[in-house]
């Protein structure tokens, strides 16, 4: 308890923690505005997501059923060829 007690009331770190609290509710207070950067993986981009309509997923199904492989629908429809086996596996299509 001794020890809980001495590290609990620390007068000291007040002003400095005070001072912190002040900068992040009012960043550029004190004119001395810091630029980060991140490094590391971003988001590509160029990347965008197709959602694949009911009558596109009829057309697929149909397509793959009489003989058209996974990834040329994936090209075909610009998605990935793995999304083609999912939304297939979704639909109870049978894999060859």
């Amino acid at each position: 308890m001794e020890l809980l007690r001495r590290y609990s009331n620390r007068p000291e770190l007040i002003g400095p923690l005070v001072s912190v609290i002040k900068k992040i509710n009012n960043p550029g207070l004190d004119g001395n505005e810091t630029v980060t950067n991140v490094n590391g993986r971003t988001a590509s981009p160029d990347r965008t997501y197709k959602i694949l309509s009911p009558e596109e997923m009829t057309e697929i199904i149909t397509a793959y059923r009489s003989g058209t492989t996974a990834k040329a629908l994936a090209e075909h429809y610009g998605v990935h060829y793995v999304t083609i086996k999912k939304k297939l596996r979704k639909h109870g299509v049978r894999r060859r």
